[in-house]
């Protein structure tokens, strides 16, 4: 969704309540974004933020919590010499382009009255935070510095004149006549509506552009070859009800959603997506909101990421020691054959003379009774060549063991490993992510982080899915090991009912039963359901689902987290019902 020069026009009108309000304090807790606290002489305090980020350029009040680094960076520092303790005396954009100019009056050292200017250009990658001397013209600094290497139109370096970005020359909306609209949209033929009103207006983005051919009832893709009178009046008309709205001060901002949260904003009302919009009460707390949903899902894909690259290699470790171990105990299967050697050469000693290389005995243990060759070591007495036979399947016996011992435990690690890989597909939100980062770090997977890098440490109880059948039982389950521990060992009663995948890793899933009444076939059907789609099973059909009463699940001592035994249990096959998961997930 793009800050276009409409929304930055609806942003500056709402800034205005900050003419007049004390810079208290100025951080910088990104690379590329300032954080201004201001106090107004009315009482009320707010935080501007600036941001020249690429992908997140803007200007906005916010009310997110930002950290900030121990040691502030040099515009920082800077910027704190010039205007804290300085007043905001005006907010201007300039036209409808995507620059905001912020003017400070601060005492300088000599206790003399100074403006300075916050320029803050918000474009894309070319975005910058500039401050100016208004008297010279000069640039103080910019928080992004270039020289004329980068960028022929101008230079963004200390001591540098400021030049104002290169103007694209379009047409101001709020300005613009039917004739000159129309006849601007008619010089490009052969484009789409869309992106002619792109091109000719200044500070439209694609997005608003579609709002406006939606709401003159003509079709996204229609082209201006296509356009007569009648679509011209609609179009126009459309255009400037937009433009009423912002003049107005009383803009509908709009926040897009689907299933898996915020998608999108805009300073007006989005009608062609109605029924999945937000509309907070301010162009700011949309733009605030929306960034803090972005920079959430920033953080929960990056640490997906990460931790799913950790898990991914501890089971390729794992994979490839079990396979080692598989040889090993396979080769001992194999041993069997030294100690038949062995106590046939026992068995035949007076037949073997000092210094044959091998011998053709009779195989006693063939019930054939056929003959078997030995081959010998020449330099050994007959009895030194059987005693070497029987040390090498001593030898392989012993090491088949350890390794069917480990082996077992290699099967455990990665049977908990792939339920953490699972647990991860499945995370919803960063707060499920930061229990299994904890966990991967108890476990020793993870080195522990200083806490500020490692994020929120989990606290309290973890926070469980939680439905209703439609018998009106409750249905709880876990997401990830902790989730399953805590919902198992911790919430779940005797007489509660347990159910899990048999074999796959995937959620605990409880169904409680305070009043020990028999389980509605109905409800366990779902509760299964549920057991299958929340496990690695998802996709499959007739997934086996072990269920059985809270009180025959038990925890081994020394057990992983997530990990369980049970008895006395019953299985039902389940190929996972997409309209009855939805059904139950979509309950209010």
């Amino acid at each position: 969704m793009a800050y276009d020069g409409m929304t930055m026009a609806a942003i500056c009108n709402e800034l205005q309540c900050l003419v007049g309000a004390k810079i208290d304090k100025i951080y910088q807790p990104e690379q590329l974004t300032l954080l201004l606290h201001l106090r107004h002489r009315d009482g009320n305090r707010y935080r501007l933020l600036l941001s020249a980020e690429a992908m997140g350029a803007r200007i906005h009040l916010t009310n997110y919590p930002y950290e900030n680094p121990a040691s502030p960076p040099m515009f920082c520092m800077l910027l704190r010499k010039y205007l804290e303790g300085g007043k905001i005396v005006s907010i201007a954009q300039q036209s409808l382009e995507r620059v905001m100019i912020i003017t400070i009056e601060a005492y300088n050292e000599l206790r003399e009255l100074c403006q300075r200017q916050l320029v803050c250009e918000i474009m894309g990658k070319h975005s910058n935070i500039i401050l100016v001397n208004p008297a010279t013209g000069l640039i103080m600094d910019g928080i992004k510095r270039y020289s004329h290497a980068v960028s022929r139109h101008r230079e963004v370096l200390p001591g540098s004149p400021y030049l104002e970005p290169p103007q694209q020359h379009k047409k101001d909306p709020r300005l613009i006549s039917y004739e000159d609209f129309e006849q601007g949209i008619l010089e490009q033929l052969g484009k789409t509506v869309q992106k002619s009103l792109v091109k000719m207006l200044e500070g439209i983005s694609p997005l608003l552009a579609g709002e406006v051919i939606h709401r003159a009832g003509l079709p996204q893709d229609t082209v201006v070859d296509a356009m007569g009178a009648f679509e011209f009046e609609r179009l126009y008309s459309s255009l400037q009800e937009l433009v009423e709205e912002l003049q107005s001060g009383c803009p509908t901002p709009s926040l897009a959603k689907d299933k898996k949260g915020i998608t999108g904003f805009s300073a007006f009302k989005l009608s062609r997506f109605a029924p999945d919009l937000i509309h907070p009460p301010s162009v700011n707390e949309t733009i605030d909101t929306y960034y803090k949903a972005e920079k959430e899902q920033r953080r929960f894909t990056g640490l997906q990421h990460k931790l799913t690259q950790v898990v991914t290699k501890e089971l390729e470790r794992c994979y490839k020691k079990a396979g080692l171990q598989e040889d090993t105990i396979r080769l001992a299967l194999e041993a069997e054959e030294f100690r038949i050697k062995g106590e046939i050469l026992t068995a035949n000693l007076f037949r073997i003379r000092p210094g044959d290389q091998e011998v053709t005995l009779e195989n006693f243990y063939d019930p054939e009774g056929g003959t078997i060759t030995i081959s010998l070591l020449p330099e050994l007495t007959p009895a030194d060549n059987a005693q070497r036979y029987f040390r090498r399947y001593n030898k392989a016996k012993n090491a088949a063991q350890k390794a069917a011992r480990y082996y077992q435990e290699t099967k455990e690690e990665i049977a908990y490993l792939e339920g953490i890989q699972h647990s991860l597909e499945t995370a919803d939100t960063l707060g499920d992510l930061e229990e299994i980062r904890e966990e991967l770090m108890k476990q020793g997977y993870l080195k522990k982080e200083a806490r500020k890098e490692a994020g929120k440490k989990p606290t309290g109880k973890p926070e469980v899915l939680a439905y209703q059948s439609s018998d009106g039982f409750s249905l709880l389950i876990g997401k990830n090991n902790r989730q399953n521990d805590y919902l198992t060992l911790k919430v779940a009663k005797d007489h509660d009912l347990w159910l899990h995948t048999k074999d796959i890793p995937g959620s605990h899933v409880i169904i409680r039963n305070p009043d020990r009444k028999p389980i509605p076939e109905q409800t366990l059907l779902e509760a299964a359901n549920l057991a299958a789609y929340y496990s690695k099973g998802r996709m499959s059909s007739k997934v086996p689902v072990d269920y059985t009463e809270r009180r025959n699940v038990k925890k081994p001592n020394g057990a992983k987290p997530g990990m369980v035994i049970y008895e006395n249990n019953q299985t039902i096959y389940i190929t996972p019902d997409q309209e009855l998961i939805d059904k139950l997930t979509q309950q209010e």
